[in-house]
C-alpha cells in the first residue's frame, strides 16, 4: 500500500458522511485482522454486521471492495480500513513479513496448525488430498452442489453463500497456478450458474453485495480467454456461455460476457 495515499485522498474517496461513519468505526477499534498485500490492503471491519474489505490501489486510484452491501462502491467500512492503515500503518501484517515468519516455523508445527484448521474447516482437506485427475473436475462439482444444497422451498441468506464460497475461491487461484485453467473455469461456472438460478428463482432472502455476480462473470470469462488450452474445450465454454447468458438474470446482474458473445457469434440474448 503506498504510503503516498494521504487523508485528503481518503476524505476525496467519499461523501462527508460516509467519512464520519467510517472515522467512528475505526475510533472503536472495529478494524480487525489487519494484512497488507503487494497491491492494498485486507481486513475485517465489526460494525452492524462482520465484513470483510479489501484496498486496491491503481496509480494514484483507490478502489475499494465490501462484503457489505455496498459492494464495489465506496463505504464506512472502507473508509476504516483506509484511516487504519493512515494512522496505525505497523499494525497491518505484511505479506513477506507473513512468508518470513512462516518459512522459520518447523515442520510439525505447520502440519498441526493445517490439521487443527480443517477440523474447523474441512473443506480445506481438498488442498491436500492427491485427487485422480480423472476425477477432479466432478469433484470440484460436488464441492459447488454442497454448498446450494437447501430445500427449494427454501429462502437462502446470501451472506451464507458468499462466505462458503470463500475456500473454492482461493482453489480457483491455485489451479490456475498449477495451470489447471479448465478445472477453474469448470469451478467458476458451476458457482455462477448456480447463483443464477437462486436468482432467477427468487429464492434468495436479500440480495448479494453490489457487483459480486458481475465480478464472478468478468472472473470467468477472463479466465476462458486466457487459457492457452482454450480451442481444446471450446465446446464446453460455448455450452456453458449459452447456458449463462440464457439466465433471466444474467444481464440484469452485469453478467454480459461480452468478448465471449463476440468470440461465439451470440450477440443476440438467447
Amino acid at each position: 500500500m503506498p504510503s503516498r495515499i494521504t487523508p485528503l485522498d481518503v476524505r476525496a474517496f467519499c461523501s462527508q458522511e460516509l467519512y464520519r461513519k467510517g472515522e467512528q468505526i475505526f475510533e472503536n477499534d472495529l478494524v480487525k485482522h489487519r494484512f497488507q498485500t503487494n497491491f492494498g490492503l485486507q481486513a475485517t471491519v465489526r460494525s452492524t454486521g462482520k465484513y470483510r474489505i479489501e484496498m486496491i490501489v491503481d496509480g494514484e486510484q483507490i478502489f475499494g471492495r465490501c462484503s457489505c452491501h455496498a459492494g464495489s462502491t465506496p463505504c464506512e467500512h472502507q473508509v476504516a480500513v483506509l484511516l487504519a492503515w493512515l494512522n496505525e500503518s505497523n499494525t497491518f501484517i505484511s505479506y513477506q513479513q507473513l512468508r518470513k515468519s512462516i518459512r522459520v516455523k518447523d515442520k510439525t508445527t505447520l502440519i498441526d496448525i493445517l490439521l487443527n484448521l480443517i477440523e474447523i474447516f474441512p473443506e480445506i482437506s481438498r488442498f491436500f488430498v492427491d485427487i485422480p485427475e480423472s476425477e477432479e473436475a466432478e469433484l470440484l462439482r460436488e464441492d459447488v452442489a454442497d454448498i446450494f444444497d437447501y430445500p427449494q422451498a427454501q429462502k437462502i441468506n446470501p451472506r451464507e453463500i458468499e462466505d462458503a464460497c470463500q475456500i473454492l475461491f482461493v482453489r480457483t487461484k491455485l489451479l490456475r497456478t498449477e495451470g489447471k485453467w479448465d478445472k477453474a473455469r469448470i469451478l467458476l461456472f458451476e458457482i455462477l450458474n448456480r447463483i443464477l438460478s437462486l436468482v432467477d428463482e427468487q429464492q434468495l432472502a436479500d440480495s448479494f453485495r453490489e457487483n459480486f455476480i458481475a465480478e464472478l462473470g468478468d472472473d470467468y470469462e477472463e479466465i476462458v480467454l486466457n487459457d492457452p488450452d482454450f480451442e481444446t474445450y471450446i465446446e464446453d465454454i460455448f455450452n456453458e456461455t449459452k447456458t449463462l447468458i440464457a439466465h433471466d438474470s444474467a444481464e440484469l446482474e452485469g453478467v454480459y460476457l461480452d468478448q465471449l458473445r463476440k468470440k461465439f457469434g451470440l450477440e443476440t440474448t438467447l
